[in-house]
């Protein structure tokens, strides 16, 4: 059977004249092999693609946070695989430029524009159209992409280097930041390990593999919700290919200190938490109404959430004190379940 693409344009975008029972046949067929979903951190994406997604393999990861349909919260991309003609278009102020990226943005649109590493060599492989919230984008590549994909599979929903670039300002607006750290559910409760590379992260990981669920070893989402703050998984993992979409109330953020001895020391020095915290944010394209809403949430966590540091040394004794802290109701955060 041919791919759609041409079929997909003419018929769901131009609308064309169709037989009734005919369209809705199309509709249908269209709609199961080129619409997937996927949630992460209550996000649900509809992911829409020229080409057909049942010969397309993805990243196994994402199996994991693939669902059925719409949620609550819904946001689509639109993939196509051929270039726009951009000559003479005013795409409004460039804001950045360092690739592989040039972004600009006018009337609240975002443009996404895939560089070249030469500074001379004007060849775009790829553009993204995101409106004003970040909830609708139209992704263009290149078709040697989809030549790509059918051989390597599908790497990430947006196609970027990495989802994290869409996923940042999409968490600003819901409370939420998305850090470098790891986290598991243990004992239905959320611990996160915040730290950069090398902290221990991937390490601390092991070590709870038989005893807890392990949301993420790398990127993972903390956000308040009505009835407090939940640490969600995501699929942008380290060393670990463990992964879950699930979310688990937090019940301490824990700052990772490798050392000679296992010990877990509450942590309430303010100015400390900040630095910490502000040092493992993922930051996309900044700007300043990004950084208010992401400091406002921060400044949000550090007033109700327990903060510790965890000494610990390769033996894996730390588990033990883990476990200690879980199960110490007396320390919990308040508000925390939904």
């Amino acid at each position: 059977m041919p791919e759609y693409s041409r079929l997909n344009k003419i018929n769901i975008y131009s609308r064309l004249p169709m037989e009734g029972n005919e369209e809705r046949k199309f509709n249908k067929e269209w709609k199961e092999k080129h619409r997937r979903f996927f949630q992460i951190a209550g996000i649900t994406v509809r992911l829409e693609s020229d080409l057909n997604f049942d010969k397309v393999k993805f990243k196994e990861e994402f199996g994991q946070f693939a669902v059925n349909g719409p949620g609550d919260d819904n946001v689509t991309f639109r993939h196509h695989f051929e270039m726009p003609d951009l000559k003479d278009q005013d795409l409004g102020k460039e804001l950045y430029r360092k690739p592989p990226w040039a972004i600009s943005r006018k009337n609240g649109t975002w443009y996404y524009l895939g560089i070249a590493p030469k500074p001379k060599d004007s060849t775009l492989h790829r553009v993204a159209v995101f409106n004003s919230n970040y909830m609708n984008a139209t992704i263009f590549s290149c078709p040697d992409e989809a030549k790509r994909i059918r051989k390597t599979g599908w790497h990430s929903l947006s196609l970027f280097p990495t989802d994290q670039i869409w996923l940042a300002p999409l968490l600003a607006d819901r409370n939420a930041v998305l850090l470098h750290s790891a986290a598991v559910n243990l004992h239905g409760e959320g611990l996160l390990f915040v730290g950069h590379s090398e902290a221990g992260k991937s390490t601390t990981m092991t070590f709870l593999k038989e005893h807890a669920e392990i949301l993420c070893d790398d990127r993972n989402v903390v956000r308040r919700w009505d009835k407090g703050w939940r640490v969600h998984g995501t699929w942008s993992h380290g060393d670990v290919p463990d992964v879950s979409p699930v979310s688990a109330p937090l019940r301490a953020v824990i700052f990772l200190q490798q050392a000679d001895q296992n010990a877990i020391k509450p942590l309430t020095d303010r100015k400390e938490i900040w630095r910490r915290l502000l040092a493992t944010l993922i930051k996309p394209m900044v700007t300043a109404e990004w950084w208010k809403k992401e400091l406002d949430t921060l400044e949000q966590l550090v007033e109700e959430a327990s903060f510790f540091k965890m000494f610990f040394d390769k033996s894996g004794a730390i588990v033990s004190e883990l476990m200690k802290l879980t199960e110490e109701k007396g320390l919990q955060t308040k508000d925390t379940r939904i």
